[in-house]
């Protein structure tokens, strides 16, 4: 059995219901209502970007603290050391990409999160925690 032809009038098709599309920013904006790494998250809850900005600032905040951990591990030779880079590195590089993704929702809020969780954690794992372990060459708990 057929369908019946369509009537196509430029870029509607007659008879058929439209699809709302959401809009995609691809310039800096302010507001709540963003697509951030998941279809429909946060939504327009105010709440829940709230969340989704806290969410992408611990995410850079682990990046951080997953780099100090593999420059803490690269002073052992063995393997097993070297597959725990492996391991730490890769794991790194995958949350790194999702801030990535995060950060191409054009969002400002997000943008000010992603940011200053780099920024803290960089300040926190490789200027704090390196001056206090400043005379310590044993790997530290901190891993």
């Amino acid at each position: 059995m057929a369908l019946p032809p369509m009537n196509v009038v430029g870029n509607t098709t007659l008879g058929m219901p439209r699809r709302k599309k959401m809009m995609m920013h691809m310039t800096f904006y302010w507001g709540k209502d963003a697509l951030i790494l998941f279809k429909g998250w946060p939504g327009t809850s105010t709440s829940m970007y709230a969340l989704a900005v806290v969410f992408v600032f611990f995410l850079a905040l682990l990046v951080e603290w997953l780099a100090h951990c593999n420059l803490k591990m690269s002073k052992s030779d063995d393997v097993s050391s070297g597959l725990a880079q492996t391991l730490v590195y890769t794991l790194r590089v995958g949350l790194g990409f999702m801030v990535m993704l995060a950060l191409m929702s054009f969002n400002v809020g997000v943008f000010l999160a992603a940011v200053s969780g780099h920024a803290l954690g960089f300040f926190f794992f490789r200027v704090v925690v390196k001056t206090s372990n400043h005379n310590s060459d044993a790997i530290s708990n901190a891993c």
